[in-house]
């Protein structure tokens, strides 16, 4: 999933990201791509369900990892 300016992002996908979001622990601090500024999680949840340019980074990473699991094998049953 690559994203322009103009694409909008489907609502399932937003919802999806900003679950795994709230995961991580509310005081923590992330950097987006070559941005120097950190911002904390509460303000990537605002950005993502803004679909700005950040958000936007932020759900196709969150695609493109929950997308490279499904290439996994998955561990044997016994």
């Amino acid at each position: 999933m690559t994203t322009d300016n103009t694409e909008k992002i489907s609502q399932d996908a937003i919802n999806l990201v900003i679950a795994r979001l709230k995961t991580i622990p509310s005081n923590a601090k992330l950097s987006i791509g070559g941005e120097k500024e950190t911002l904390s999680i509460e303000n990537l949840i605002e950005e993502v369900k803004k679909q700005s340019e950040i958000g936007k980074k932020v759900v196709e990473s969150q695609m493109f990892f929950l997308r490279s699991l499904q290439d996994l094998p998955l561990a044997p049953t016994n």
